[in-house]
């Protein structure tokens, strides 16, 4: 008996013991908005981790239309990085899991989920719900110190009552749908982030919820060893206050900017509400396409009659001749905008005209004289400025492609395979015609142009004609689902997360796509032609019946 008693005591010491060690090598942290990597999840949002030697616990944030719901699994999990553990749930405090949670007028739910104590190795691990297909949110690091030699601290306020609760800050220029965002959750009207980044570069906050809604203004800063204090009123634009010398820069430039062109685009505004409440804003043909394109019944039908319209404006008919008159008055004022701005940035060089030449020279639309200004002021006074600036090296990738017109040679650049390795176009089209299509999974006009293409595809597949594909995507998963959907006989690539920047050096920004007819020789035949202009092309080319 004693043997026995003497045993259990032991075994009562080592385990209590092994206890106090585990309890000691537990991760503990307290990290608010932790960095995240990779996700598919964009409705909910950890804002917080609590690490204790008892406890994990993930304050949530949950997002949506007021009136619309989310729906988190009833079986989570956690998993640590680097030890590969799993974390079971051990409760939910706050809302139903398995179950639909409807959006108050605010738009977001706050819950907390309580996970055991981490493992102290795992400085980092991934947020699941079950199954192969469930969400998840990857790469939740737990390392407080932040990346980046500039520390921007960014506090606010939202004046607007309803659907206020999250801010999406970026890179300026860059796409939300495909690029991740910095979600910044908004409690009782006020917000804070601390911003780290390598560059004075631009950046943009602006209300999630009014991005859902089409309609958004944005707070444009740059990223510096500063404290910006960002006010987001009821309606209309946000106001910056800064302690900033470059962002004082740029706030100069748009307060100048807002005194001399703000009357002028009122004005403007004003008299194209008159010609509405007059129903002179088109003429004949341009209001019996309009009719048309309300009364389209796909997709297909409706690109036909953008391409009309498209066609209508570009020959100055689309427009009545009041309206046609208000539409260069407008374009007169944005010229002398820009031509304000560029002789602002030409005067002494700053990160704010870096900015400025950058986003423009991104531009394909602008005339050919200001183009020229562009390039010439780049060339002279920004070039050498803040060498190995990021800014620089998109420049020069948009000086390769800024003869991308009909007639021109099409330009070459690398895109990534589907194995993972880089590929040059070149390689891909050559000795062919191809059809560069340039789409999105999350882009109904695209997919209805890739598929009116396929008849195409098998017609002149057989003469020296191909189709790439290109989908931009945030998961390539995504691109990889609509293929099978739609049933596209041509090899698709994905552009995740804008990495070879392909749609910025075709000059269509943040558009979910464009096409891209190239000639055997390389030379481009056509930019944007439908799948029956198309078809009459190749038939010219490569042999066939005409008409249809």
């Amino acid at each position: 008996m004693r043997h026995y008693l003497n045993y259990l005591l032991s075994a009562i010491v080592l385990l209590c013991g092994g206890g106090l060690l585990r309890a000691q090598e537990a991760q503990v942290c307290d990290v608010k908005n932790p960095i995240v990597g990779d996700r598919n999840m964009e409705t909910v949002e950890i804002s917080r981790v609590e690490c204790t030697p008892e406890t994990t616990t993930l304050y949530m944030e949950a997002y949506n239309r007021k009136g619309y719901w989310i729906q988190l699994d009833s079986v989570l999990h956690l998993r640590g990085a680097v030890t590969g553990l799993d974390y079971p749930l051990r409760r939910c405090e706050g809302v139903a899991l398995g179950q639909h949670v409807y959006m108050p007028d605010s738009g977001n739910v706050s819950f907390r989920l309580v996970f055991p104590p981490l493992d102290g190795r795992d400085t980092s691990f991934d947020f699941m719900e079950r199954g192969k297909g469930g969400g998840f949110i990857k790469g939740v690091n737990l390392k407080e110190e932040r990346e980046g030699k500039l520390h921007c601290r960014l506090t606010g306020m939202v004046e607007k009552p309803t659907e206020a609760s999250r801010l999406v800050l970026h890179r300026y220029g860059l796409d939300a749908r495909v690029k991740p965002f910095i979600s910044i959750p908004v409690h009782n009207g006020k917000f804070e982030y601390d911003l780290y980044t390598d560059h004075a570069e631009a950046w943009e906050v602006y209300l999630w919820h009014d991005w859902l809604n089409g309609g958004y203004y944005p707070a444009k800063f740059l990223g510096e060893n500063a404290t910006l204090h960002i006010t987001f009123p009821d309606k209309g634009r946000p106001k910056v206050e800064t302690d900033g010398t470059e962002n004082r820069i740029m706030l100069y430039v748009e307060h100048q900017v807002d005194s001399i062109f703000s009357p002028k685009y009122a004005l403007y505004n004003a008299r194209v509400d008159t010609l509405y409440s007059e129903d002179d804003c088109y003429t004949p043909a341009g209001k019996d396409l309009y009719e048309r394109l309300r009364a389209a019944e796909t997709q297909e039908e409706a690109n036909k009659i953008y391409k009309q319209l498209d066609s209508l404006e570009k020959s100055r008919r689309l427009y009545s001749p009041r309206m046609m008159a208000l539409e260069d008055y407008l374009a007169v004022c944005r010229a002398e905008e820009k031509s304000w701005r560029l002789r602002e940035a030409a005067r002494k060089p700053s990160v704010s005209g870096l900015s400025f030449l950058r986003s423009e020279l991104d531009n394909f639309e602008h005339p050919d004289s200001l183009k020229q200004a562009l390039w010439a002021v780049y060339d002279s006074v920004y070039a050498g400025y803040l060498p190995g600036h990021p800014y620089h090296a998109v420049v020069n990738a948009l000086r390769q492609c800024r003869t991308l017109a009909v007639g021109k040679p099409y330009p070459d650049y690398e895109i990534t395979g589907n194995d993972g390795r880089s590929l040059r176009m070149s390689g891909l089209i050559r000795g062919k015609i191809a059809f560069v299509d340039l789409w999105a999974s999350w882009c109904r006009p695209c997919r209805a142009n890739s598929k009116s293409m396929i008849p195409v595809y098998e017609e002149f597949k057989d003469k020296g004609f191909t189709v790439v594909g290109i989908a931009r995507e945030k998961h390539r998963s995504d691109m990889e689902q609509a293929v099978r959907k739609d049933g596209y006989p041509w090899t698709c690539y994905a552009e995740v997360e804008d990495a070879n920047n392909i749609w910025s050096l075709h000059g269509i920004g943040n558009s979910g796509g464009g096409t891209f007819l190239v000639d055997s020789d390389g030379t481009l035949l056509a930019v944007g032609a439908s799948a029956d202009e198309v078809r009459e092309i190749l038939r010219k080319k490569l042999g066939g019946k005409s008409g249809h």
